[in-house]
């Protein structure tokens, strides 16, 4: 009974996201835990033919990940809050100076401000899939989840920079097989490199 306690009490202190921070949504998180990729490493539809964006590696070992599928988030190297600040900025920025994108709550996260293509007609397949989302923050530790091209996706992972959310492309859960959780910046070169993939997701969101 302890050992489920602390569990729940592991699972509360990672904060909210996409389920009702309670038994409840603890049950939810604990039922589709064994429903997770081993892979979260290798994006099964892209080319791997031609990795046509370079991007810096990431120096350092990865980030450790807590062991839930919701919420997922990342236990070390967390960011300071100027550095989750100055992303945040960076999405928000995306919105103001382009009026193809706009902030609106998350589909996914169903609290906080998201990114989306407003015009959902013109969205990229992999961006149609989310109902035009195509990035959220989390704010409590500077983490993101963003949706990208086969490609493009598989070079941030490739890079060091992220890895594949546990549920990514799972059947009928509804999350596309390029849903990549994106490791909060430690320093401002990682909020740089970070900033470059924002650019690189809102630029190819559209056919």
């Amino acid at each position: 009974m302890q050992t489920v306690k602390n569990d729940y009490k592991t699972w509360r202190a990672l904060g909210p996201g996409g389920l009702p921070a309670n038994v409840g949504g603890w049950l939810i998180a604990t039922a589709l835990r064994p429903l997770s990729r081993r892979d979260l490493m290798t994006v099964a539809i892209a080319s791997r033919a031609g990795r046509h964006w370079h991007l810096e590696p990431r120096r350092g070992p990865r980030p450790t990940i807590a062991p839930y599928p919701i919420p997922h988030r990342q236990l070390t190297d967390r960011a300071t809050p100027g550095l989750t600040v100055r992303i945040t900025g960076a999405v928000a920025t995306e919105a103001r100076t382009d009026n193809r994108y706009h902030l609106a709550r998350s589909h996914f996260e169903r609290r906080g401000d998201a990114l989306y293509l407003t015009d959902v007609t013109a969205a990229a397949p992999w961006i149609s899939r989310t109902n035009g989302e195509i990035l959220h923050v989390h704010e409590t530790e500077g983490s993101m989840h963003v949706v990208m091209q086969p490609d493009d996706a598989q070079t941030v992972i490739s890079a060091g920079w992220g890895e594949l959310h546990p549920l990514a492309g799972r059947p009928g859960l509804g999350l596309p097989e390029t849903y990549v959780f994106l490791y909060a910046p430690r320093n401002s070169d990682d909020a740089d490199r970070i900033e470059q993939i924002i650019h690189r997701a809102t630029a190819t969101s559209t056919r």
